[in-house]
């Protein structure tokens, strides 16, 4: 122990080159905080307080968070509040402090009720002054790599041995510390305690089984420490009052002075290092970055919710956690996209490798953007002042253009950086210039709102074309040279022009399969041209001068994208109405190749980095030579590196945090679930632990024995089934995060529903046996009563024999009222056969009386009946002279068929029409002689159908198919007194009878149909 305190005194010899540079220099980068994405939440969002007292993320993945409120749990959609006022449970109030042990075990330090320990079992202990602890006030606690659980309290020190024992650390005594106030605990990699108070001159460290104070810290006077930690390379951090980090490794001291300028600061309460090797340090002036030799500072100025921090840490998948004193908590991501807001519109953005400058059009001039991620004028800003940039466009000699909607329309800057402008009275054909590109042969193609302007490269003449030269829609929106130096001109609302040697030889339009003709952007991706629509993708296909289109009928979710750019992850990114989505390009080509129906897009927001109102339909974003997209915003741009974004490939773990059984809640801790007899519904909650875009998390489950699959993705997190059959079920769950990184599916848990008694199976063998036994004694009791009966019975049965041959006679004649006379032949012989049969050409009709039922609202039933009794009984009439099968009336509609043979060559679709000729006079028969006037609906098809027999009473013939449920559309869409025939009966019959020219016809479950009128 003394070599080791020795060595660290002779740490002030000289400084460490990186650290004792980077804390010289003092280099300020805020844009750092640029690549975060924040997320604050308070007591509007659940938490019970503002004060943050201590913030941990356990082995499970759940966030703990401590408040004076009592122990919050966070899965980063819920808050869970631990506290006796929601569980008499847990008898804490307050939280200080929060652990968890090598064993799993939370243990919960509290201000004035000793500390909780929270096994993962369920069981609760907790310890107080009553148990050997000093105080009750406990504020710190750490393990040892002997498993004993370290104790600082407002006034002492202890440990938990894993028997329980409560110790006191020799060397208190010797010290005058045995009420030391401890502030921190940390345990370092080699199994020393370190003890600070954030008293001067009172840091400790226990080793060798003794406490003793450590004097290692010598480049500042009576050092006040209030945390330790340690680096990946095994150094030392000191957080020193008021705002100072010491770094100490073997014999090297570095002193970081970390304040704010507009607050010092008096206390440093946590220092990290994140995964990308930065430091962070947490004090109560805001927070200080460390990175690559730069500071950065998060304090109010730039949006942290309270300068006051009492912890930081980093979880698992790399988000910063800050728990403030008077600000809630708040998570900083690497967001996919870095958003740098403006107060204006971003319409178009170029990168110029030559100068190394990135330029933006914006609605009120031209901006220029350098490497160091700063604003920078020059002449071409000042000359665009205010002037309104539409497009910007780099040309393969390193050539800007810039086209306007302003006096200057079209401004060219070279190498040399000379400034040329174009404007009406040099020739162009509008001054409202669009876009413009420089060809391959140097001409400059410029598009105006009037038309498309063509400059000479070496002449400078300018040729335009407009509405009178060929242009249907002069108002130019997309240019674009393809391979074989053809341009491609797109419009706004008039499709594609592609002119060849300056004149047009090609127009294409929705007409010809465009996907719309207002034209946004046409670009070359995979060697295939696609064109961006108001109303969709198009991808041109050269092979067949055609065009497949992409909307949100194939799984797109948009039908207007403004824009495509491919990565060179080749992954596609678009910009819409519905902000930014990205896909893959080999997705799209399997859609346009027929080897997948539909494309799954991903949208981007806020959860992102995305932090943006949307971007305008006619921006023109782009890709710099690194890779990196530059998104054109309403309100700034932002910028997605591959590099930096890549997929959350952490998988979310899975909780299964309570179940349900009817109206009783239990929290879960692995065991089986076991649902009594009377136990209606089953609800089970689960979680998925993932903070990056936690809302964006999806789920899928299954309960073996009840389901045969998983469910369909959803981001619903609580599953419920009711009534379910006695038996063992196992319930499983698969999470999938927002970049579509599937989980393994969860063990499975096990879930019994007992049965009740009667769903044993020896119950039901004993009812059985007793059934038998009853069963038998009734049979010997039958027989003998039956004995008795049997001489009555013979004489009853000779008498009723020949009154059954008289019914059998008068059943016979009615069966023949009631079906044709072979069915009735076949059903009398073969009772209890089926009767079906299938008919190959079989014409049905159906006839309705129009508007029936408004008519007998005015007449008495007996009327009714009797009108309907004098029609159908003509009908009957006819159709018995003319061979006409009737099958039923049904209200007022009247079925009837022909052709009932096997015989597909028979003349049932002319007898049927001839049929319904007579039908129409018999209706007008009618009319001459009733005072109320009738009219009808006839429909005719023709085609195979089933026929037979249903029912036990009561039965009735009858006909089913597609055929019988088309004649009925051929009434229902019908006119009064017109015949409607299917084009099959049309065929039949077209030599015999006059039709009518063909009528397309909507009909319901078939489309549209071909029909005729007799």
């Amino acid at each position: 122990m003394k070599k080791f305190f020795s060595s660290l005194l002779i740490l002030a010899s000289f400084a460490s080159s990186v650290f004792s540079q980077a804390a010289a220099k003092g280099n300020v980068d805020q844009a750092f905080l640029n690549d975060f994405v924040r997320r604050n939440w308070t007591t509007a969002d659940g938490l019970p307080g503002m004060t943050i007292t201590a913030i941990m993320q356990d082995q499970k993945g759940y966030i703990y968070i401590g408040t004076y409120d009592g122990l919050v749990r966070f899965d980063g959609i819920e808050f869970v509040n631990f506290t006796r006022t929601v569980d008499p449970k847990y008898d804490f109030a307050s939280v200080r402090a929060i652990f968890q042990d090598s064993n799993g075990n939370l243990w919960v330090g509290h201000n004035d009720e000793g500390v909780t320990c929270l096994k993962p079992s369920g069981e609760i202990i907790k310890y107080t002054t009553e148990n050997g602890i000093p105080h009750n006030s406990v504020r710190a606690i750490c393990e040892d790599h002997s498993g004993n659980i370290w104790l600082g309290t407002a006034s002492g020190l202890c440990y938990l041995t894993p028997a329980q024992k409560v110790m006191q650390p020799t060397g208190l005594h010797e010290l005058g510390q045995e009420t030391i106030q401890v502030s921190q605990l940390y345990c370092d990699t080699a199994g020393r305690i370190w003890v600070s108070t954030a008293i001067e001159n009172d840091l400790f460290v226990y080793s060798n089984k003794k406490i003793e104070r450590f004097t290692g810290i010598t480049k500042i006077k009576d050092p006040s420490v209030n945390e330790v930690t340690q680096d990946r390379s095994g150094a030392f951090w000191f957080g020193v009052a008021p705002h100072f980090a010491v770094r100490i490794k073997e014999n090297e001291e570095t002193v970081f002075d970390i304040s704010h300028d507009h607050l010092e600061g008096t206390v440093v309460n946590s220092i990290i290092q994140d995964t990308a090797g930065d430091f962070w340090f947490a004090s109560d002036s805001g927070i200080t970055i460390l990175h690559n030799g730069m500071y950065t500072y998060y304090d109010k100025r730039n949006g942290i919710a309270d300068d006051y921090i009492n912890e930081i840490f980093q979880d698992h998948e790399g988000n910063i956690w800050i728990a403030y004193n008077r600000g809630g908590i708040e998570k900083m991501s690497h967001g996919k996209f870095r958003t740098i807001s403006m107060p204006i519109a971003i319409n178009a953005i170029c990168e110029d490798k030559g100068r190394g400058l990135t330029w933006l059009g914006a609605d009120d001039g031209l901006y220029c953007y350098d490497k160091d991620n700063k604003f920078i004028e020059n002449d071409l800003t000042n000359l665009t002042k205010g002037a309104r940039v539409r497009h910007l466009e780099i040309t393969s000699d390193n050539e800007i253009l810039i086209s306007t909607y302003s006096d200057l329309s079209q401004i060219r800057l070279s190498p040399d950086n000379s400034i040329k402008v174009w404007s009406t009275g040099d020739g162009l054909a509008g001054l409202k210039c669009r876009v413009a590109i420089k060809t391959k042969t140097g001409d400059y193609y410029v598009g105006t709102t009037q038309g498309l302007s063509i400059i000479d490269g070496k002449t400078g003449a300018i040729t335009n074309i407009t509405r009178d030269t060929g242009f249907e829609n002069e108002f130019i929106m997309a240019l674009f040279e393809d391979k074989e130096g053809n341009i491609w001109v797109g419009t706004d609302g008039g499709g594609i022009y592609i002119l060849k040697d300056k004149e047009i030889y090609r127009h294409f339009k929705s007409d010809l399969g465009l996907a719309g003709n207002v034209i946004f952007k046409i670009a070359e991706i995979d060697n295939d041209i696609w064109i961006t629509t108001g109303t969709g993708i198009s991808k041109y296909l050269a092979e067949t001068n055609s065009f497949f289109n992409f909307n949100s009928r194939n799984g797109l979710g948009i039908d207007s994208v403004f824009q495509m750019i491919c990565d060179y992850t080749r992954t596609i990114w678009m910009t819409s109405n519905k902000g930014v989505l990205s896909l893959n390009l080999s997705e799209m080509q399997d859609v346009a190749a027929g080897k997948k129906s539909k494309v799954s897009p991903k949208f981007y927001g806020n959860s992102d980095g995305l932090i943006t109102g949307g971007v305008t339909s006619t921006s023109v974003s782009t890709q710099d030579s690194l890779g990196r997209i530059w998104f054109t915003l309403i309100d700034g741009f932002a910028i997605y590196d591959p590099v930096k974004s890549g997929k959350n490939q952490i998988a979310p773990k899975i909780e299964i945090q309570q179940y349900t059984i009817d109206n009783n809640k239990y929290d879960y801790n692995g065991e089986k679930i076991i649902l009594q007899p009377s136990a209606k519904r089953l609800s089970i909650k689960f979680t998925g632990l993932s903070f990056i875009s936690s809302d964006q998390m999806r789920f899928r489950y299954k309960l073996g024995g009840f389901e045969q699959d998983y469910s369909d993705w959803s981001t619903l997190r609580n599953v419920s089934y009711t009534n379910l059959k006695p038996g063992t079920y196992e319930f499983t769950v698969i999470s999938q995060n927002s970049d579509e990184i599937e989980s393994a599916p969860t063990e499975p848990i096990i879930i019994i529903k007992k049965p009740y008694i009667w769903q044993h199976v020896w119950f039901w063998v004993l009812i059985i046996l007793i059934i038998i036994a009853t069963a038998a004694l009734i049979v010997l009791h039958k027989i003998r009563k039956m004995r008795r009966y049997q001489i009555e019975l013979e004489q009853k049965v000779e008498e009723r024999t020949h009154e059954l041959k008289l019914e059998k006679e008068k059943s016979e004649s009615l069966l023949l009222n009631i079906l044709p006379k072979e069915v009735a032949k076949e059903l009398t012989e073969h009772p209890n056969q089926t009767i079906a049969k299938k008919f190959p050409n079989v014409t049905v009709l159906f006839t309705d009386i129009v508007g029936f039922t408004k008519m007998s609202d005015g007449m008495t039933a007996e009327e009714v009946v009797t009108m309907l009794n004098k029609m159908i009984s003509k009908f009957d009439e006819r159709a018995k002279r003319e061979g006409i099968e009737k099958i039923k009336t049904i209200g007022d509609a009247y079925m009837a068929a022909t052709g009932l043979s096997e015989d597909a060559d028979n003349k049932g679709a002319l007898k049927m029409v001839h049929y319904t000729q007579g039908l129409m006079d018999d209706v007008k028969a009618f009319n001459d002689k009733s005072s109320v006037k009738i009219q009808i609906r006839l429909g005719i098809n023709t085609g195979n159908l089933v026929a037979g027999v249903i029912g036990k009473s009561k039965f009735i013939y009858d006909i089913w198919g597609d055929t019988v449920n088309v004649a009925s559309r051929m009434e229902s869409t019908g006119e009064p007194m017109k015949i409607h025939v299917t084009e099959s009966t049309y065929e039949q019959t077209k030599d015999s009878f006059p039709y009518s020219s063909g009528v397309e016809v909507a009909v319901k479950g078939k489309g549209e149909m071909k029909t005729y009128f007799l």
